[in-house]
């Protein structure tokens, strides 16, 4: 039997210090004190699970449900292992705990940076499987809340309010195999909001965007782009309307992962002031079938 075991995060002050005190000794990132972080995973979307010994808690893994136009999936969000008991499977067996805990509607979701082998061991040791092409991640920091002008090209940009948006919307992104029913259900889901470009009361293009709050951060992330192959003028558009909104909700940041190949869209990115952090691989895996209990 291992010398710790896997429990769901019970919400005390004294899981939120033991929690901190392992994310200090493994990433020294998160800008919270105990009493603003235990406000953060008391929201109904998060998820956490904690790694114990007799002496205290060694290990944590953070993640957050979120509701997209691509259905309900459990993201597997901050995974940190005291060094002290790192390559003792602590990190493998947290993650199996959130497929545990995920229901049969659920996608299970990591990302997983390419320079990160020890991560990348434990997600394929849970039965995840990585993605055959690596992503960018490309985030834009928010550093004051004064708006800044947004592009002038003939369009504007707002959120889909209308069921008539979401009919336009599926027809322009018809190669996504969207329904318009789809979109508007989605684009009335807390937490979620779909922007539409559009152009003398015609709709060319829209953005699909999550609001999350983690361990680090809360922000945007921006989860489609409709269609994909969207560029120019109305893609400027949805970007910065994408950052102005963040600036307007109080967030910290907007954040896209933009699988190689996407070059309009990392361009864009990029001229909209989004800075590229890394690159790295998307780990999926279905929920298991029993539900996790411990170790």
């Amino acid at each position: 039997m291992p010398a710790w075991s896997i429990r769901p995060y019970a919400g005390t002050r004294e899981d939120v210090l033991e929690l901190l005190a392992v994310e200090q000794r493994s990433f020294g990132e998160c800008p919270y004190s105990a009493e603003e972080l235990s406000a953060r995973l008391a929201r109904p979307e998060q998820r956490v699970w904690l790694a114990e010994t007799e002496g205290g808690v060694v290990g944590f893994l953070s993640g957050f449900e979120t509701l997209g136009l691509g259905g309900p999936r459990l993201e597997a969000d901050l995974l940190g292992v005291h060094p002290d008991w790192r390559g003792k499977g602590i990190a493998t067996a947290l993650l199996l705990a959130l497929r545990g805990q995920a229901d049969g509607q659920h996608r299970i979701r990591g990302i997983v940076n390419l320079h990160n082998p020890a991560s990348a061991r434990a997600f394929a040791r849970a039965g995840f499987t990585p993605s055959e092409d690596p992503c960018d991640l490309l985030l834009y920091r928010i550093r004051g809340r004064s708006p800044r002008p947004l592009p002038v090209w003939g369009g504007s940009v707002r959120p889909l309010a209308r069921r008539a948006d979401a009919d336009q919307l599926a027809a322009v992104a018809r190669g996504e195999v969207l329904t318009p029913e789809r979109l508007w259900r989605c684009a009335r889901e807390a937490g979620v909001t779909i922007l539409i470009a559009e152009k003398e009361g015609t709709v060319l293009a829209g953005m699909e965007l999550l609001e999350v709050h983690t361990v680090l951060y809360s922000g945007l992330w921006i989860e489609s782009i409709l269609p994909s192959t969207v560029s120019g003028p109305a893609l400027h558009g949805l970007v910065a309307a994408c950052v102005e909104l963040a600036k307007a909700q109080g967030l910290d940041e907007v954040g896209c992962l933009v699988p190689h190949g996407l070059w309009p869209l990392r361009a864009t990115l990029l001229e909209e002031g989004f800075v590229p952090l890394d690159s790295y691989r998307v780990w999926q895996a279905p929920p298991l079938t029993a539900r996790w209990t411990t170790l």
